[in-house]
C-alpha cells in the first residue's frame, strides 16, 4: 500500500473512531464525566500505580496490570477526568478498524475503500455491550484484531508467518494475558488454528520455530511485570489477587453447556449489530466456499466463548466478539461491487457514515445520558465541597468505585478503597476500621445510616441521578 494511501485510511479510521466514540463513550465531552464504578476502580488503579503506589499490594481491584497502566497513562493526560481515556479509546478503536479493514481486504482480494469502516464502527459503539466507555474489552480489542489478521493472512497465503511476526503475535498475547486473562481461548484457539495448518503444510520447522518465538513473546510482556512486582515484594499479591481470587472468589452463575448457550444468545443480543455482521462473513464464507476461513473463525469465536462467557455475565462481555464483525464487510463489499454503476455509488460512502452517524446517535445505550448538568453528578458536586478542603482525605464507603477518587483528584486511604464483590471480609474489616477510628475527613456512600454507626461522621449533602442503571442516591458525610 503507497504511503499517501496508509495515511488516508489512517484518518479515516481516527476520525470515524473519533466520531462515533464522541456520540456513545460516556467518556467523550459530551457526556461531562464518566460515572460507570468499573471504569472509575481501573482509574483509581492506574493514578495509584503513576503516584508511588504498589498495584495489589496497596491498592487492590482484580483486572490485568496492563490495563491499570493504560488508566494510568489516562491519569497522566487527565488527573481528574476521562479525556486521556477517551483519546486512547479512539486509539484502540481505531487500530480496530484498520486491521479490520486489512482482513476484509484479504478475504476480498481487493483494497476496499476506509469509509467501509464506518459500518463496524457503528455496530460496535451503539450496541448494548459497549455499555459506558472504557472496559477492558476495548482495549483488548486491538490485540485480538492483530491476532485474527495475521491468523487470515497466513492461512490465505501459501508461506507461513514471519518469525518476528510470530514474536510479535506472542508479545500481543501476553499483553492480554495481563490485561484480562478470560480472552486466553482465543488464543488457546489461534494457536490449535496455525498448529494444524503447519502440520498439513508439513512446515514442521517452521512450527518448532514459531512455538519457541510465541512463547518468547510472551515471556517479554511478561518480564517487565515480574521485574515490577519482584522489586516490590509483591509477586504474592499480584498471583493471589489476579488468578486465585478471580478463579475461586469471583462471583458468577455456575457454568456448564446450557450456561454457555444462554450467555451466547445473550451476548448476541447486546452485542446485535456485531452478530449480524459475524453472521454475512459466514453467509460469504458459504457462497464462496471458504471453508478453512469460516472453520478458523468459528474455532476462535468457540475458544473465546468458553472462557469468557463460561461462567458470569455482564452485558458488556458481549463486546470481545466485536473482533469479527469487520469480517461482514467482505459481503458487503461483494454487494456494493454490483452497484457500482447505479448513480448512487459515488455518494454511497458518504451517505453511509451519515446512516452510521445516525444510528450512533439515535441508537447508543447511553444517548439519553449526553449533556447532562454537572450539578446533577454527585461526583462533580461533592468534589467541590471536598476540594475546597486542603486537608480532605476520602473513603468510598461500601460499594463499588463511584468514581469521587476520579472527581477529586484524591487517592484512596488503604488497600480496600471500594468494595468489590468478592467474599472478602477483609475489606470490610478495613473500611469499617478506617470510620471506627476517624481516619479520613470525607466519606461517600451509598447508604444514610453511617451516622449511627460511625458517630464521628455526619452527613452534609445528597444527591440522587440516574446513571442509566437506575436511579441511586449518595450520601457525602464529613467527620466532625
Amino acid at each position: 500500500m503507497a504511503r499517501g494511501a496508509k495515511w488516508k485510511t489512517v484518518l479515516w479510521c481516527v476520525g470515524i473512531a473519533a466520531v462515533v466514540l464522541l456520540l456513545c463513550s460516556k467518556s467523550s465531552p459530551l457526556f461531562v464525566f464518566n460515572d460507570w464504578m468499573d471504569a472509575n476502580a481501573f482509574f483509581t488503579m492506574g493514578k495509584s500505580l503513576f503516584s508511588g503506589e504498589v498495584l495489589y499490594r496497596d491498592v487492590f481491584d482484580h483486572k490485568g496490570p496492563v490495563l491499570h497502566l493504560i488508566y494510568g497513562i489516562g491519569f497522566l493526560l487527565d488527573h481528574t477526568g476521562f479525556t486521556g481515556i477517551f483519546l486512547l479509546e479512539i486509539a484502540a478503536l481505531a487500530v480496530v478498524l484498520a486491521l479490520g479493514l486489512r482482513t476484509a481486504s484479504l478475504l476480498a482480494n481487493r483494497s476496499l475503500h476506509p469509509a467501509w469502516v464506518v459500518v463496524p464502527a457503528a455496530g460496535i459503539a451503539a450496541s448494548r455491550a459497549f455499555s459506558h466507555g472504557g472496559s477492558a474489552e476495548e482495549f483488548m480489542l486491538p490485540l485480538l484484531a492483530a491476532a485474527l489478521y495475521g491468523l487470515l493472512k497466513t492461512l490465505c497465503k501459501k508461506h507461513p508467518m514471519s518469525l518476528p511476526s510470530v514474536l510479535l503475535q506472542g508479545f500481543l498475547a501476553g499483553c492480554a494475558l495481563w490485561l484480562k486473562y478470560t480472552v486466553l481461548g482465543f488464543y488457546l484457539g489461534w494457536v490449535l488454528v496455525l498448529t494444524v495448518l503447519y502440520f498439513k503444510r508439513r512446515m514442521y520447522r517452521e512450527l518448532a520455530q514459531s512455538c519457541g518465538a510465541y512463547l518468547a513473546g510472551m515471556a517479554l510482556a511478561t518480564l517487565p511485570w515480574v521485574v515490577y512486582f519482584g522489586i516490590h515484594g509483591a509477586l504474592d499479591d499480584w498471583f493471589i489477587c489476579y488468578f486465585y481470587d478471580n478463579l475461586f472468589l469471583y462471583s458468577g452463575n455456575g457454568g456448564g453447556p446450557l450456561t454457555l448457550i444462554q450467555h451466547l444468545w445473550w451476548a448476541a443480543r447486546d452485542a446485535a449489530p456485531v452478530a449480524v455482521l459475524a453472521a454475512l462473513f459466514l453467509v460469504w464464507c458459504l457462497i464462496g466456499r471458504r471453508y478453512a476461513e469460516a472453520g478458523a473463525v468459528l474455532v476462535l469465536g468457540a475458544g473465546l466463548a468458553c472462557t469468557s462467557l463460561e461462567g458470569g455475565y455482564y452485558q458488556y462481555y458481549g463486546l470481545i466478539f466485536s473482533v469479527f464483525a469487520p469480517l461482514g464487510l467482505a459481503l458487503l463489499a461483494q454487494i456494493a461491487e454490483r452497484l457500482q454503476s447505479r448513480p448512487l455509488a459515488k455518494a454511497a460512502p458518504w451517505l453511509g457514515l451519515g446512516a452510521a452517524f445516525l444510528f450512533c446517535w439515535c441508537l447508543s445505550p447511553n444517548k439519553n445520558l449526553r449533556g447532562r448538568d454537572p450539578d446533577t453528578l454527585p461526583q462533580l458536586r461533592f468534589a467541590r465541597t471536598i476540594t475546597a478542603d486542603p486537608q480532605a482525605s476520602l473513603l468510598n464507603y461500601g460499594t463499588l468505585d463511584g468514581g469521587f477518587y476520579t472527581a477529586t483528584g484524591l487517592l484512596p486511604p488503604g488497600r480496600y478503597f471500594y468494595i468489590s464483590n468478592m467474599p472478602l471480609e477483609e475489606q470490610w474489616t478495613e473500611q469499617n476500621g478506617l470510620l471506627e477510628q476517624g481516619s479520613v475527613t470525607y466519606v461517600v456512600a451509598l447508604v444514610d445510616d453511617l451516622a449511627e454507626r460511625f458517630p464521628h461522621y455526619h452527613c452534609i449533602d445528597q444527591c440522587s441521578y440516574d446513571g442509566g442503571e437506575g436511579t441511586v442516591t449518595w450520601y457525602l458525610y464529613q467527620r466532625q
